[in-house]
This record gives C-alpha cells, sequence and structure tokens, in this order.
C-alpha cells in the first residue's frame, strides 16, 4: 500500500473515532441526565458547549473544503462537457472535410474521363478527316 493511500486511511479511522467518541459521550450524558442533578447537568452543558465551540472552526473548514471540492467536481463536469461538445464538433468537420475531398477526387476523376474520351473523339475527328481527305482527292 502506498504511504499516500496508507496515510488517507489512518486519517479516515481517527476521525471515525473521534465521531464515535462524541456518540459515546452523548450517550452517556443522555444516560446520566435522568440521575443527575440540575448543578450537575448545568456542568455538563458547559463542557459541551465549550467541546462544540473548540470544534467549531474545524467543522467550518472541512465545511469549506467540501463546498470547495463539489464546485471543483461541477467545473470539471462543464468543463469535460465543452471538451465533449467541442470534440463532436470537431468530428463533425473532420467528416465534412473527408466527403469534401472525396467529392472533388470524384469530379478529378470525371474530369480526367471526360478528357480521355476528348483525346479520344480528337483522334477520331483527325482519323475521319483523313480519310476524307483522301477519298476526296
Amino acid at each position: 500500500m502506498s504511504d499516500k493511500l496508507k496515510q488517507c486511511c489512518d486519517r479516515l479511522i481517527e476521525e471515525i473515532k473521534t465521531a464515535e467518541a462524541h456518540v459515546q459521550q452523548a450517550d452517556h450524558h443522555v444516560a446520566a441526565a435522568t440521575e443527575s442533578e440540575v448543578a450537575a447537568l448545568e456542568v455538563r452543558l458547559k463542557e459541551a458547549m465549550a467541546k462544540r465551540d473548540s470544534k467549531r472552526e474545524h467543522a467550518a473548514q472541512a465545511g469549506e473544503r467540501i463546498k470547495q471540492f463539489l464546485q471543483e467536481t461541477k467545473n470539471e463536469a462543464v468543463a469535460k462537457f465543452e471538451d465533449w461538445k467541442t470534440d463532436r464538433e470537431i468530428a463533425k468537420l473532420e467528416k465534412h472535410a473527408d466527403k469534401s475531398e472525396q467529392q472533388a477526387v470524384d469530379a478529378i476523376v470525371v474530369a480526367a474521363f471526360a478528357v480521355l474520351e476528348a483525346e479520344v473523339a480528337i483522334v477520331e475527328a483527325l482519323k475521319a478527316r483523313k480519310i476524307a481527305i483522301e477519298v476526296a482527292g
């Protein structure tokens, strides 16, 4: 396993353990609420609020990173779509160019054949003229 992948896995495991610890503490607070006095609950409330406030900035940064990730993902999707559209248009243009080139080649072939027919007609005309001159005499 690469070091980068191992670091990622370790980081995820650490964050999951932290979240599990918070859930267990919340469960403990709920279970202990029926057994505690109001003053003890007030102390727990202050502790919980202090813990929450200490993690607020960390959570806000994570939220911003999520927003940034989503925006980047959206931008990449749009860019891929634009690239696809561009590639599609290029493919259309290339196909049109191929057809036009083939049409030009076919026109040249037909024109070359017409020149050959003209050559045959010229030779036939010269031959007929020569025969006519010899017969007329």
